[in-house]
């Protein structure tokens, strides 16, 4: 048997061995406690409740480097299982790693605890909950998608003040020039 056979076959024992393993979880729904779609009304005149709950079956799955959980369509799972790294390593594991994702301690700009929180208040911006960005940059990318008007016209603030300091800046060392002779003076011959 070919070697690239054997790995196949092991592959799939390995995929199968993880399919075994799982048991299907079921996300929270308001569905359940309260069944009722339309008490009926002037559109509606019978009253709308839900009979039967189907759910396609979800399993959790969780990334072997990054450790972050997810849910799985039951349906996807093999598929799921079967994704490699460039490396070749599997991606997906349906065994809980027992360890937690990396977190970061950065608060989003817009955080409740931010010291610009009274001007962003002022301004009307939202807050953001997230508090756990890794670093600046991831700082700089989370802004820029889940916030870009907040981030357009906290650029356009910066930029202006950046651009009030160069003006002052500018004014103290002509003023300071006006004043003092120059401190080389060519002399001529």
């Amino acid at each position: 048997m070919e070697d690239s056979q054997k790995d196949t076959q092991s592959n799939e024992a390995l995929v199968e061995e993880m399919l075994r393993g799982t048991n299907r979880v079921e996300l929270p729904s308001d569905l359940k406690n309260n069944p009722v779609i339309n008490k009926g009304d002037a559109t509606l005149e019978a009253p709308m409740t839900l009979n039967k709950i189907t759910d396609a079956g979800r399993v959790w799955i969780w990334d072997t480097r990054t450790y972050e959980k997810a849910p799985c369509l039951g349906y996807m799972l093999p598929a799921k299982l079967r994704l490699r790294r460039d490396d070749g390593s599997f991606r997906w594991t349906t065994n809980d790693p027992g360890k937690k994702p990396a977190r970061g301690s950065i608060k989003c700009l817009l955080h409740k605890d931010s010291p610009d929180r009274k001007r962003f208040d002022e301004l009307g911006f939202r807050t953001c909950p997230k508090d756990n960005v890794t670093n600046p940059y991831q700082l700089k990318q989370h802004m820029m998608k889940k916030h870009p008007q907040e981030w357009a016209a906290i650029e356009e603030e910066r930029k202006e003040r950046e651009r009030q300091e160069d003006r002052e800046l500018q004014r103290l060392i002509l003023s300071g020039q006006a004043e003092k002779p120059p401190l080389y003076v060519k002399k001529e011959k």
